[in-house]
């Protein structure tokens, strides 16, 4: 794993834009089948369409599941943080969860899981899919753009390989954060 602790060189502030979604239930999302979306070799339950309510930052979300409104940490990235009331935020975490944001905005994605549903914070823990193409696997589509950075913590790690395999091809475009922060 890689800490990311450069200076920014470059980033610019992002326009505060609605943290909530419209429900387009056009998405086809509604049209797939739970076993047909990704997860992991044993997960601790089975997937699920969810109503997005609002994104906190590039790699947690709020959504409204079967089990009610929950707060969800998406598996197996780590974005930069963005500014919360004196602390200023770091590098890139704007954008990062502009990006979210902007992949989220049709309201609904299927919530898919792996061996451990809930982290010492009791967020639940969730791979995010607003379809079954590659780049509607919300996790690779950060890492591939450069918005995220693989970050595995046992025993949700089904995806490990892949998700650095998307990492260093960000990383070896220069793109996102990477050029953000000069690499």
């Amino acid at each position: 794993m890689i800490f990311l602790l450069w200076a920014c060189s470059g980033a610019t502030p992002l326009d505060s834009a609605s943290d909530s979604a419209t429900v387009d239930p056009g998405d086809g999302l509604d049209l797939l089948v739970a076993s047909e979306i990704p997860q992991g070799e044993e997960p601790c339950r089975e997937p699920e369409l969810a109503t997005l309510e609002s994104v906190v930052d590039g790699d947690t979300a709020w959504f409204t599941t079967t089990s009610g409104s929950e707060l969800v940490r998406f598996i197996g990235i780590d974005t930069p943080e963005v500014s919360w009331d004196s602390d200023p935020g770091e590098c890139y975490g704007e954008e990062a969860s502009a990006q979210a944001r902007e992949l989220l905005s049709g309201g609904r994605a299927w919530l898919s899981f792996d061996a451990e549903c809930h982290d010492h914070y009791d967020r639940l823990l969730s791979y995010i899919h607003v379809g079954l193409e590659e780049k509607d696997f919300l996790q690779r589509s950060l890492l591939q753009d450069g918005f995220a950075t693989a970050f595995a913590v046992e025993p949700n790690t089904y995806f490990r390989t892949i998700f650095s395999q998307d990492e260093s091809l960000a990383e070896d475009a220069v793109i996102g954060l990477w050029e953000a922060f000069g690499r």
